[in-house]
């Protein structure tokens, strides 16, 4: 009823412009099959708007109406892909800085035990130099002793050598007596000790 009414109201103006254009074509008198033709007119044009907006409106109203409809749920759409986007974007960036908190807290205990680690090693490698140091004293020590009974061996199987050869030289019987109660008495009392 509301549709008849709107097409009511436009016959009556389309009417209205149809006869003030007869007016100013002095043809408000012509008629044609006992009509006026301002009348034909504007029934004319009534009819075509008529037809226009219901074959050709309707499907671009409906075409229209169900693009707004596609539009409005695109935007819904993109309305709820943001607060996704932005609530993810919040849990990424809550993520990364728990993540930098916990790289910086790494590090410092790896720094921490670095030190800890380099420490300990610094020690191991001074008590690793003393002891090898005090072996290495030690081995001195007894090649030394080693040395020193070698020379004293040597020196006094030189010394004994020359002195033979010496006193096979200049030596007479009275003095190889001499030498041998000598000898015998410097060994008599260490052969009592012992």
């Amino acid at each position: 009823m509301k549709s008849f009414g709107i097409w009511v109201v436009v016959f009556c103006v389309l009417l209205g412009l149809a006869y003030g254009m007869a007016l100013l074509n002095h043809s408000e008198n012509e008629v044609k099959l006992g009509i006026p033709v301002f009348l034909w007119l504007a029934l004319n044009l009534t009819i075509f708007l008529y037809l226009l907006a219901r074959f050709v409106g309707q499907p671009i109203s409906v075409f229209l109406e169900a693009r707004k409809d596609g539009i409005s749920g695109d935007l819904k759409q993109a309305e709820e892909r943001l607060v996704d986007a932005e609530r993810l974007k919040s849990e990424v960036l809550d993520r990364l800085s728990k993540v930098e908190i916990e790289v910086a807290e790494i590090n410092q205990r790896s720094a921490a035990l670095g030190q800890e680690e380099a420490d300990r090693i610094d020690e191991e490698g001074r008590h690793e130099a003393e002891r090898l140091l005090r072996r290495v004293k030690d081995e001195i020590s007894q090649r030394e002793t080693e040395t020193r009974e070698i020379l004293a061996k040597e020196t006094a199987a030189l010394t004994a050598r020359l002195a033979h050869d010496l006193l096979e030289k200049g030596m007479t019987d009275a003095d190889r007596k001499k030498v041998m109660d000598r000898s015998v008495k410097a060994l008599g009392p260490a052969g009592e000790e012992g």
